[in-house]
């Protein structure tokens, strides 16, 4: 039988709870033959991650999962990027500041409602140098302010809501080449993240391959059946790869679990394969 895989993944290096190494040794104590680390838009639990897998079964694909475009909504995974090319590592250090930059405005639009909340209090509290609005939404939960972090992003962190701010992206192209350009294959992560009617999604997948996009998120934790097949059949009809992960972040979304998802997601080592044959 097969073994399962991973390919999206989040550890403490951006907003989950479990450290790089921690997640490689859970990886391992479930079985699993691989595991990709896809922190937003940074690598820096890469290194850390590959070495904790010496001496284990599993292998760690060097990745990253980056917000491109003029929403918060297309997200590209790159899968065994280099992440000591030099452009690709100056284009992850101009991220980290964007991403840094917006969440200090989402948060003051916070204080302008009342709430007693600071961009360093946040990352004291959740243990991070990198905040993103999952961070804050915890936050928010354990001080009181909302029943639960879904509730935080509801009211305030998604489009629509007074205190929302978008992030300043790169451009789809720019981020697709950038993970071209430094060995690595782009992946359209989460489909059902998109929000659109399928003929348009289709539509974003062909310009998406102009640009370079080599395959999608075919096996998600968030799809129901009807978009899982729809992802696969968009896969076979314009040849490209498939991956799959449950987008684990540990406590912080405590029904994914890795490997698993809500229980039932097996993301095929076949996977893997064909993305190291296209990578030759």
């Amino acid at each position: 039988m097969t073994k399962a895989i991973d390919l999206h993944i989040h550890t403490t290096a951006s907003d989950g709870t479990f450290s790089p190494s921690g997640v490689v040794r859970l990886a391992s104590k479930a079985g699993l033959a691989a595991v990709a680390i896809t922190d937003h838009d940074t690598v820096d639990g890469v290194d850390e991650a590959v070495k904790a897998s010496v001496g284990t079964d599993v292998e760690v694909v060097p990745g990253v999962e980056i917000s491109v475009g003029n929403t918060d909504d297309v997200h590209i995974l790159g899968l065994y990027v280099d992440i000591t090319e030099k452009k690709f590592s100056a284009l992850m250090d101009r991220l980290k500041v964007l991403r840094t930059d917006r969440n200090k405005e989402l948060i003051s639009n916070l204080q302008k409602q009342g709430f007693d909340i600071s961009y360093d209090a946040v990352a004291e509290e959740m243990k991070s140098d990198n905040v993103g609005r999952l961070h804050i939404a915890q936050f928010m939960h354990q001080k009181g302010y909302v029943d639960d972090y879904r509730t935080a992003f509801k009211q305030y962190l998604i489009p629509g809501t007074k205190t929302y701010l978008p992030i300043k992206h790169i451009e789809e192209r720019d981020g697709i080449e950038a993970i071209l350009n430094s060995g690595g294959l782009p992946f359209l992560a989460h489909i059902n993240y998109l929000k659109m009617p399928d003929y348009m999604i289709e539509s974003k997948i062909l310009k998406l391959k102009e640009y370079g996009l080599a395959g999608l998120e075919a096996m998600y934790s968030g799809y129901d059946k009807k978009t899982e097949q729809f992802a696969n059949k968009l896969c076979e009809k314009y040849d490209l790869l498939k991956s799959g992960g449950t987008d684990f972040h540990g406590a912080r979304r405590n029904n994914i679990h890795l490997g698993k998802g809500r229980g039932n997601l097996f993301v095929p080592y076949e996977f893997l394969v064909n993305i190291k044959q296209k990578l030759g």
